[in-house]
C-alpha cells in the first residue's frame, strides 16, 4: 500500500551480512519448507528474509532461497525473536504465520541452541481483475487509469489505500479495457482516477468513480478475488462533473519561489484524509503549480521543499492548505509558504530494575491525529536519544500524541509529561511551535500476560489474542489500552507493555492490519472475552480457546 506518514514509525529495519554458520549443536536454526497453497507442490527459488526483532525494532539478518524440494535452513542464530518473510516470483508474498497480506504473523522465539524446523510457508498465487470503463454515454472510455484499493483501518479511521505494486498510470485501451494483475485474494475496490490524481494521462470532464459508478467511497462495492480465481467482466461507468482549477506559488519563508517543489493533492472527508490516493506536480522555476481538472469537493494541498541534509520528507519544509472546489470554480492565486516544522525537547526517564536500553536506541515520536494538518505521508521523524537522556525530535507539524519505542524487550512507555501533569494520551499542536520540558518515562514494571491457546485440535497458533480495557471509553484513537499478538509455538503468547488495569482477553481466527482496533469490531468481542487485571509487575496467566463468531 501506499506509504503512510504514521506508518512504519515503529520499525527501522538495517541490513547486515547474514552470520556465518556455525554447527547446529552451537548456534540456533530455523528452516521450513515454501510450498503452493493450491497444489501443495513445492516452489524453488523462493526468496527467504529472516528479521531478529527487539523492542520493536528489527534487523534483517540473512536471506536464503529454496531448493527443488522447496526447503530452506538459516543457521547460526543467537537466542531471541525472528520473522520471515517469503517471495517468489507469481505468487503472494508471505509471513510466516500469515494467509493473507496484512494479517499479523507469527513470530519464532529462539532459544540457545534450538532448531526450529516448522516455519512452512503456503504461497497463493496471484489473481487479476480484469474489466471495461465506459463514459457517460455508454461508449468505451480509453487512457483511464483504475486503481485498485483496499480498506484498511489506521490511525483510528477506516481508510481507502492504494495496493501495493498496483497499476500507477496504465490506462485503458481503445476498447475501455483493463486489467490488474498479481493481487493476492481479498476484497477490493476499483477507483477509475481523473484529473490531478491521474497522472500523465488526464482525462477531464468526470469525477473519480468507484465501482460499480459512484463518486462517493461509502458507496463503492468490493470486488472478491478468491484464491487461484480471477475476477473478469466488471464493468462501470463514469461520472461527469464541471472540473475547476487549481493554481498558486509555492515560497519558503524568505518569500522566494520554491523551484520543483514537491506539491501533493488528496481528496477529504470530515476534516481528514480518508483516501490515500493522490495528485502530484512539481512546481515550476518560479515555483508556479496548477492542477487541471478538478472535480467539485473538500481538497488538502500539501507541499514540500527538499529534505534538509538529506534523507525523507520527514526533513523538509512543509506547508498544508485546506480547501473547497465549487463547481466550475476556478481557485486561483493560491500562496502556500513552506517552513520547517516544530521541535519536541525533553528528557526520557526509567522506573525500573531490568537493565536500562540503550540511550541511542530509544526513539521518541509523534502519533498523528489526522492527516491533514501534518504530513499525509513522508516518513519517520529525525529524532535523536542522547547518553545524558535529552531527547530531540525535529520537523514535526500538525497534531499528534507523543509515543516512543525502547528498543528492547524490557522497557516500555508508562506516561508522558508536561509541566508536571500527565498528557500521555494528549495531543499537541506543534503548529504553535516548539514544545520543551517533556518528560517521557519508560517503566520495566508494566503487567505481563501470558497463557496458551487451543482450538479443537488442541494448543494453536492459528488465531490472534486481544487485549482491550473493560471501558470503552478508552478503545478511542489514541489508545494505549488494548494490544494483539499472535501466539508462538504449540500456542504459547506473552503480552507486555499495556498499563495497569482492567482488561478482557479473547482468542479469534487472525485478523488483518488493525481493524482490531476498530471499536465496533471490540463491541462484538465483548460477550465473548474473559476478564482479567493486570498490575503492575504481576505477571497474570490465563487459558484460552478460539472463538469464531
Amino acid at each position: 500500500m501506499t506509504s503512510l506518514y504514521a506508518v512504519g514509525l515503529a520499525v527501522a529495519v538495517a541490513v547486515q551480512t547474514p552470520p556465518a554458520a556455525r554447527p547446529p549443536d552451537a548456534a540456533g536454526r530455523i528452516s521450513g519448507v515454501v510450498i503452493r497453497r493450491d497444489t501443495s507442490r513445492p516452489i524453488e527459488d523462493a526468496i527467504v528474509r529472516l528479521v531478529r526483532w527487539e523492542g520493536g525494532f528489527g534487523q534483517q539478518l540473512a536471506l536464503a532461497r529454496t531448493d527443488a524440494d522447496g526447503r530452506f535452513v538459516v543457521e547460526g542464530l543467537k537466542p531471541g525473536e525472528y520473522g520471515l518473510t517469503v517471495s517468489a516470483e507469481a505468487f503472494v508474498s508471505l509471513d510466516f504465520g500469515q494467509e493473507r497480506p496484512g494479517q499479523t504473523a507469527r513470530r519464532i522465539l529462539l532459544k540457545e541452541g534450538q532448531h526450529f524446523d516448522g516455519a512452512d510457508v503456503a504461497l497463493p498465487p496471484t489473481t487479476a481483475i480484469e474489466g471495461r470503463v465506459l463514459d457517460e454515454f455508454g461508449d468505451p472510455a480509453p487512457g483511464i487509469t483504475v486503481q485498485v484499493m483496499r480498506v484498511q483501518f489506521a490511525s483510528g479511521s477506516r481508510r481507502m489505500a492504494p495496493v501495493l505494486g498496483g497499476p500507477e498510470y496504465h490506462p485503458t485501451d481503445d476498447l475501455g479495457r483493463f486489467r490488474i494483475i498479481n493481487l493476492p485474494p481479498g476484497d477490493y475496490y476499483l477507483l477509475a482516477l481523473a484529473g490531478p490524481f491521474a497522472g500523465p494521462h488526464d482525462p477531464s470532464g468526470f469525477a473519480p468513480t468507484y465501482f460499480p459508478g459512484t463518486r462517493a467511497a461509502t458507496d463503492a462495492a468490493p470486488v472478491r478475488l478468491d484464491l487461484g480465481q480471477d475476477v473478469p467482466g466488471l464493468t462501470f461507468q463514469l461520472v461527469p462533473a464541471p472540473m475547476s482549477t487549481v493554481s498558486g506559488v509555492l515560497a519558503d519563508d524568505a518569500g522566494k519561489p520554491v523551484a520543483a517543489g514537491d506539491v501533493r493533492f488528496f481528496q477529504t472527508t470530515g476534516d481528514d484524509v480518508r483516501s490515500f490516493v493522490m495528485g502530484r506536480i512539481a512546481t515550476g522555476p518560479d515555483g508556479f503549480f496548477e492542477l487541471r481538472n478538478v472535480a467539485p469537493g473538500t481538497y488538502v494541498i500539501q507541499a514540500f521543499g527538499r529534505p534538509v541534509g538529506g534523507g525523507n520528507l520527514a526533513r523538509a519544509p512543509f506547508a498544508s492548505h485546506a480547501l473547497t472546489v465549487s463547481a466550475g470554480v476556478d481557485v486561483m492565486d493560491l500562496r502556500l509558504t513552506i517552513r520547517t516544522g516544530a521541535t519536541l525537547r525533553g528528557r526520557i526517564m526509567l522506573d525500573g530494575d531490568a537493565p536500562p536500553p540503550v540511550a541511542n536506541r530509544v526513539r521518541v515520536f509523534p502519533s498523528p491525529i489526522n492527516f491533514v494538518s501534518g504530513p499525509a505521508m513522508g516518513g519517520p521523524p529525525n529524532t535523536e536519544t542522547r547518553d545524558d537522556w535529552t531527547f530531540e525530535v525535529q520537523n514535526l507539524f500538525g497534531i499528534s500524541t507523543i509515543r516512543a519505542l525502547s528498543g528492547s524487550s524490557q522497557w516500555f512507555l508508562k506516561q508522558v509529561m508536561r509541566d508536571g501533569k500527565v498528557i500521555t494520551d494528549q495531543p499537541l499542536d506543534f503548529r504553535d511551535g516548539d514544545i520543551d520540558g517533556i518528560e517521557v518515562t519508560l517503566t520495566s514494571r508494566g503487567p505481563v500476560l501470558d497463557g496458551t491457546v487451543t482450538d479443537l485440535d488442541g494448543p494453536t497458533a492459528e488465531c490472534s489474542v486481544l487485549v482491550f480495557s473493560t471501558d470503552p471509553a478508552r478503545w478511542a484513537f489514541p489508545s494505549r489500552y488494548f494490544a494483539q499478538e499472535r501466539p508462538a509455538d504449540r500456542g504459547r503468547f506473552t503480552i507486555r507493555g499495556l498499563p495497569p488495569g482492567d482488561y478482557l482477553v479473547v482468542a479469534v481466527p487472525p485478523v488483518v492490519g488493525e481493524s482490531w482496533q476498530d471499536p465496533e469490531f471490540l463491541r462484538q468481542h465483548v460477550a465473548l472475552a474473559t476478564r482479567v487485571s493486570l498490575g503492575e509487575s504481576v505477571t497474570t496467566s490465563t487459558s484460552l480457546k478460539v472463538v469464531r463468531r
